[in-house]
């Protein structure tokens, strides 16, 4: 039979996109660095599986290196209930290095009698069905989707629905980018005709005609902007309780355009895990596809920077950017795009101070002076003591006063600052101190705040 295989990115604003993997494979492939452990997206893989009840092979990889540790790698996923055969469970787990090759048959040895144990079978002859693994929208192309055949066979030409969007197959492409007539189950094929981007995770099938296309997508379309409206209006009833009593939440606008449906799922969800109680990000509008002057005029009216992630604006677009003075940015990493947004909620944030103590004296002394006032005979036991920086008076090691320095002398000169070991003479400005107080002098520093991700 044909095994096909779908990559999913490891990183943590990829959750989407792991989460359709497992729902549209027979066997998920988890694999786990064996000089780096389980991370929280391994759990959170082990969850999809199960959810979607597929069954898991374990690959430890990097076992090409020294402080490679597979035992270490079964006690974590034990502890997630993911347990090996060797240790009395029903999971294989098997070394392999991508590096040097090592153990890749043995891990397509370990699929293959997965498949054979769920008894995987599918008919060729039977009406294509599957599900749509990515979608875009190409210039010259129109609507491209990537779909996996999981039963039957598709054929150039036949009447399919996908998602909510119908068409006919006007040309198919296999991997390797050659054009095919036909793709039978477990093929992954990139299909034209259809009238739109399907969602990826959305199912697909071909059907007898033209009409009963339509009157299926239609029907889905209806369905589809009913749940749509039910979300968006509890959405807007949870919004206004949440805010109830509180300080109003500053908010980055965010325009949204990508290349593909993967792409603005990971984004999405990547920027809606920022933010804070004070900060927050909100997409007011996003889509697959080149941005238009319709995006341009929302984000005019709802002052939003706009993000172009491996798009571009047409020239009229473009045109009203510049008229309006409108922030467009365009990335081709959505690593840089969310460092970019936590950047700027960063600076939306109120400034924090911290305070550090730089210098401590210890009242040995206290006597008048007809020019100065009371003065304290000082010695420096920490750090630096300087005359314009604040300071605070401690008794019995609590703070009795705050404030500052009327004055500060070596012998009988004024001088800005006086270092560890060294007697002074210190006035302190509005307060009588007493033998045996501490003086305090400390620095306030603006600290940059870091923008904490609410996600786990």
């Amino acid at each position: 039979g044909m095994v096909s295989f779908l990559d999913t990115p490891g990183h943590a604003a990829f959750t989407a996109m792991r989460a359709r993997g497992a729902q549209c494979t027979d066997i998920v492939i988890l694999v786990v660095a064996a000089d780096d452990g389980v991370m929280p997206q391994t759990k959170e893989a082990v969850e999809h599986a199960r959810s979607a009840g597929v069954p898991i092979v374990v690959a430890i990889n990097k076992m090409d290196k020294e402080e490679a540790d597979p035992d270490r790698i079964k006690n974590e996923l034990s502890a997630l209930e993911v347990i090996p055969e060797d240790w009395g469970g029903d999971v294989q787990f098997v070394p392999v290095s991508a590096h040097t090759g090592m153990g890749i048959d043995d891990l397509l040895e370990a699929v293959l009698l997965q498949a054979e144990i769920l008894e995987l079978e599918a008919s060729p002859d039977a009406a294509a069905k599957g599900v749509v693994v990515e979608s875009s929208l190409e210039r010259g192309r129109g609507s491209v989707a990537t779909v996996l055949v999981q039963n039957g066979t598709l054929r150039q030409g036949d009447m399919v629905v996908a998602g909510s969007f119908f068409g006919k197959v006007r040309a198919m492409t296999d991997e390797a980018g050659r054009q095919v007539k036909e793709a039978g189950p477990s093929i992954p094929v990139e299909i034209l005709g259809l009238n739109g981007t399907p969602d990826a995770g959305d199912e697909f099938f071909a059907v007898a005609d033209e009409k009963k296309a339509k009157e299926l997508a239609e029907f889905r379309q209806t369905r589809e902007r009913e749940q749509r409206l039910q979300r968006q209006q509890a959405a807007k009833l949870e919004n206004m309780f949440e805010n109830m009593g509180k300080d109003e939440v500053k908010t980055l606008n965010v325009v949204l355009k990508t290349d593909v449906r993967g792409s603005l799922e990971a984004i999405t969800k990547a920027l809606q895990d920022l933010g804070n109680d004070e900060v927050q990000v909100k997409i007011v509008s996003s889509g697959v596809g080149g941005i238009a002057e319709t995006d341009v005029s929302l984000a005019m009216a709802t002052n939003a920077v706009i993000f172009g992630f491996n798009v571009r604006a047409d020239t009229a677009s473009k045109r009203l950017v510049e008229q309006e003075g409108l922030d467009l940015r365009y990335y081709s990493i959505i690593y840089n795009l969310i460092d970019d947004v936590k950047a700027a909620l960063t600076g939306m944030l109120k400034p924090e101070f911290r305070e550090d103590i730089v210098g401590i004296a210890d009242v040995r002394d206290v006597f008048r002076s007809p020019k100065f006032g009371q003065v304290a005979g000082c010695m420096v036991t920490e750090g630096t003591v300087y005359r314009n920086k604040p300071i605070r008076v401690l008794r019995d090691n609590v703070v009795i006063f705050e404030g500052e320095l009327e004055s500060l002398r070596r012998f009988k000169d004024d001088v800005a600052e006086v270092r560890n070991g060294m007697e002074c003479g210190i006035g302190v400005k509005g307060y009588d101190v007493k033998v045996g107080d501490q003086i305090e002098v400390f620095d306030r520093v603006r600290v940059e705040r870091q923008l904490e991700s609410t996600g786990a």
